[in-house]
């Protein structure tokens, strides 16, 4: 079991407008590619920081299933977020391998 967690950094400017269209269309258009299990996460933190970071965490039984994550789904949300946001809202993934259950 693989783990692609992507860590989402949003300016104060562009966060409600950012995250209500992730609950409404991302989320849902991941659901519907057939990803389930999905862990969506604010990263609390004591300092007062220019950006608020969320977490999404996407369970795959295989490395085969992150390659068509990153290219069609990671790809396709880039090319619709970059033009409406810009450098406001950045992300970076990793993936990880589930070691125990």
């Amino acid at each position: 079991m693989y783990i692609l967690n992507t860590s989402f950094m949003v300016d104060h400017e562009v966060h409600d407008q950012w995250l209500d269209g992730f609950r409404r269309e991302f989320l849902p258009a991941l659901r519907g590619a057939g990803f389930d299990g999905l862990i969506f996460t604010k990263v609390i933190s004591n300092d007062n920081e220019s950006h608020f970071t969320y977490s999404l965490q996407v369970p795959m039984a295989d490395l085969s299933r992150y390659e068509e994550f990153n290219r069609e789904i990671l790809g396709g949300y880039g090319a619709e977020i970059r033009p409406r946001f810009g450098e406001k809202v950045l992300w970076f993934g990793s993936v990880l391998k589930k070691m125990e259950e």
